[in-house]
């Protein structure tokens, strides 16, 4: 336990405090580390949250068809 307060201290007084973000996915809370280039990344991970998203959007457009 005491690991994971120093890497939480560390992380909030570092270099990436303004890259941290909340997962956009409506049923995730989770925070992550924005580490991608142009820092807009809006979900945790595309194994959790981003592939999920992606499907519901695709299902979304299909249905709406042409």
């Amino acid at each position: 336990m005491s690991e994971f307060a120093r890497d939480a201290i560390d992380l909030l007084t570092g270099d990436h405090v303004h890259r941290v973000r909340e997962c956009s996915a409506h049923d995730c809370r989770l925070l992550f580390v924005d580490t991608s280039r142009p820092g807009r990344r809006r979900r945790c991970s595309m194994d959790r949250c981003g592939n999920r998203a992606e499907v519901r959007a695709l299902r979304e457009r299909r249905t709406e068809g042409p």
